[in-house]
């Protein structure tokens, strides 16, 4: 995934600009900028940081319960 794919998919994923900064490290300007495709060059330590908060937050959702849509339990 190129960075810009790499901030697209975290929003998608339910994380917002200042929360990819607390993951990477990346301030939000640069954040907002890498997700507008504004960079050009994107240093390799911002790639690695965002490629891990990426593969943290596929952990994250894999591991959450899966949504219950079968029919409630019968009670007593």
């Amino acid at each position: 995934m190129k960075p810009r794919e790499l901030v697209q998919a975290l929003r998608a994923l339910g994380l917002t600009q200042k929360q990819i900064q607390e993951r990477t490290g990346i301030p939000q300007p640069t954040v907002s900028k890498i997700g507008l495709g504004r960079v050009s060059d994107v240093m390799s330590r911002h790639y690695v940081a965002l490629l891990a908060a990426y593969e943290q937050r596929m952990k994250e959702e894999a591991l959450r319960p899966a949504p219950h849509y079968g029919p409630p339990p019968a009670g007593d």
